[in-house]
């Protein structure tokens, strides 16, 4: 059973002192002081440069991010890349994306990274282990080690601003899984100084996602009180109504982790441009034309400007889904076209699939998806229609009696990939 905020939970967070939000001390748009240089073991192409840094966060803790940028003198988009849970600094994805002509920063993100591979940066997370530390908000969020890792992801993306080669009216984010929270987060938080957001898998509202009703839930373990405060500080949900960037969402429809109502909550939470896709039968994956499987359609197909077509390195090093490409190139270099965008068109019956797609490439691919009711978001069994025009841009499928829920997905010759939203038949699955 799906939970959420609870009368007694908001009872309890009423009898608090009023908030303060733990952020907004940080929170003040300059870049970090930079404690040192790093060499690098990495060799980059020649084309581009690649510094290692460490700068200074809060109570003098230490992160160590990477700044790789074109040779060529210029003003470049900036594009911040946010890594998983697990990892550490993403020095191969950063060089790859200034190949492509962008300045980009990878930091290490303290309390998301796996302690024993921060080799550089230092602070109170270098003696806990993997996973220590998160679930934690007493008296507030800033307890929480995913409190540091928001404040280095913001830190980093002030240090991107700064660098002279970077035009900051182009800002973008990137990451994936907890970095795919985080750049929901940092898009968030920042507002108006980030023009495009990719989140892949990623997203807010915790309190949908496994996080609290699966089996091993970690926000259901914490004291009621402490939970509400964790998730009003550190949830990315509560802080998508400030993103102001185009946003894109890549979710996959059995993720262990993030849930795919965890993300449509999340899309309905912003008020902007946003564009989405589910991957049906998928967990934290995304095998579909322009995500995860690189090999049907390189890189180098995309050529998105005379820079460097083809990054070395390539496909997955390179970047998270394929498709990221075209979609900061258009929003950030204005090259290219914008992605296809689904809409659903209400009927009076419930059980017809109905959409319209707005797109400018020839489309290679329109299916609608559905699902019996199923408690288990990892073992719903999605099973496709095809999808027929019934005029213009309008297309249709008609559901069986027994579906419960239904998403289009559409892809075009790119090639890209996007769904409509997750849509409710029957009553809503618990």
């Amino acid at each position: 059973m799906i939970r959420t905020f609870t009368p007694l939970a908001a009872l309890l967070l009423a009898a608090l002192p009023a908030w303060a939000d733990p952020l907004t001390p940080y929170l003040d748009g300059k870049a970090p002081v930079i404690l040192r240089e790093v060499p690098m073991t990495n060799l980059p192409p020649g084309n581009i440069t690649l510094r290692g840094v460490v700068f200074q966060s809060r109570d003098n803790s230490e992160i160590f991010a990477v700044i790789a940028a074109p040779k060529t003198p210029g003003k470049y988009p900036g594009l911040l890349v946010l890594h998983g849970g697990g990892g550490s600094a993403e020095v191969e994805k950063a060089m790859a994306w200034a190949q492509r002509g962008y300045v980009a920063v990878a930091p290490d993100l303290p309390g998301i990274a796996e302690p024993k591979k921060l080799i550089d940066s230092k602070g109170k997370w270098n003696s806990l282990k993997y996973g220590e530390g998160r679930w934690k908000a007493n008296p507030d969020g800033s307890e929480s080690v995913i409190f540091d890792a928001v404040l280095a992801a913001m830190k980093s993306l002030y240090l991107l601003r700064a660098q002279t080669d970077v035009n900051p009216a182009r800002m973008g984010v990137v990451g994936i899984s907890w970095g795919g929270y985080m750049t929901t987060m940092v898009c968030g938080l920042a507002g108006e100084q980030v023009r495009a957001g990719f989140a892949v898998f990623g997203c807010g509202f915790y309190d949908l996602t496994a996080q609290l009703n699966g089996p091993k839930s970690t926000l259901g373990a914490m004291p009621m009180a402490e939970r509400e405060r964790w998730l009003r500080d550190l949830d990315a949900g509560r802080r998508a109504p400030g993103i102001k960037a185009a946003f894109f969402i890549a979710g996959a429809a059995n993720d262990f982790f993030y849930w795919p109502r965890a993300v449509q909550a999340t899309l309905n939470a912003i008020p902007g441009e946003k564009n989405h896709l589910f991957a049906p039968n998928a967990n934290h994956k995304v095998p579909l034309p322009g995500g995860t499987v690189f090999s049907n359609k390189s890189a180098e197909a995309f050529k998105p400007t005379p820079f460097q077509p083809y990054p070395t390195p390539s496909g997955s090093k390179a970047n998270w889904l394929a498709m990221e490409v075209p979609f900061f190139d258009y929003y950030l270099k204005g090259v290219g076209k914008p992605l296809p965008k689904v809409s659903v068109v209400k009927t009076g019956d419930p059980l017809v699939a109905r959409f319209q797609v707005s797109a400018l490439n020839p489309l290679t691919k329109l299916e609608v998806y559905w699902a019996k009711p199923n408690p288990d978001v990892m073992k719903r069994e999605w099973l496709a229609l095809p999808a027929g025009n019934v005029g213009g841009q309008t297309y249709e499928a008609k559901l069986p009696a027994a579906a419960a829920e239904w998403f289009a997905v559409v892809s075009d010759d790119r090639p890209v990939t996007v769904s409509s939203d997750l849509i409710q038949v029957l009553s809503p699955i618990k």
